[in-house]
């Protein structure tokens, strides 16, 4: 059996903050005109950002942030569609709750297969559990969904790092 030694890697915030260099990178060689996927990396990069920092609860903070005070800062607005859950999504920390069972449980959708950002929406849902219907759906362009990531990549950062 492989000895599994630390390091930083294993950390959320570590993982978040290479997944955020990751991203960059692929959207240089997008500029470049590399044969590249912009939204198959930033869909892959939620993992990193969202999922991990979420599962190790790293983001407890983030309950009190309301997205409305958000959206007057500059952060991109998610189109918010269904929300019949038993706690409106009101606050960051609700969203990304949503969030990462939508990213954990494939519950992404793509509007389009174009590989630029900005022609390609991206829609979430979310299920009390597998056989049940939708109890919560959002959606965003894509490069609203990049300026999300980033700007959350960046608050983690602050409140963890």
């Amino acid at each position: 059996m492989t000895e599994i030694r630390y390091n930083t890697r294993n950390e959320a915030i570590e993982f978040a903050r290479r997944t955020k260099i990751n991203l960059e990178f692929i959207e240089q060689a997008k500029n470049r005109g590399e044969r590249v996927h912009e939204v198959t990396q930033l869909t892959l990069s939620l993992l990193g950002l969202i999922v991990f920092p979420k599962e190790q609860l790293l983001l407890d903070g983030i309950d009190r942030i309301w997205l409305d005070d958000l959206t007057s800062q500059g952060w991109p607005k998610w189109k918010i569609t269904l929300d019949s859950g038993k706690e409106p999504t009101k606050t960051l920390g609700r969203l990304v709750w949503h969030l990462r069972n939508s990213i954990s449980h494939r519950g992404l959708r793509f509007t389009s297969d174009d590989e630029y950002l900005e022609t390609v929406a991206i829609q979430v849902e979310d299920k009390p559990h597998k056989a049940a219907q939708p109890n919560w759906r959002a959606e965003i362009s894509g490069t609203d969904l990049r300026d999300f990531c980033m700007r959350f990549a960046d608050l983690v950062d602050q409140i963890i790092g």
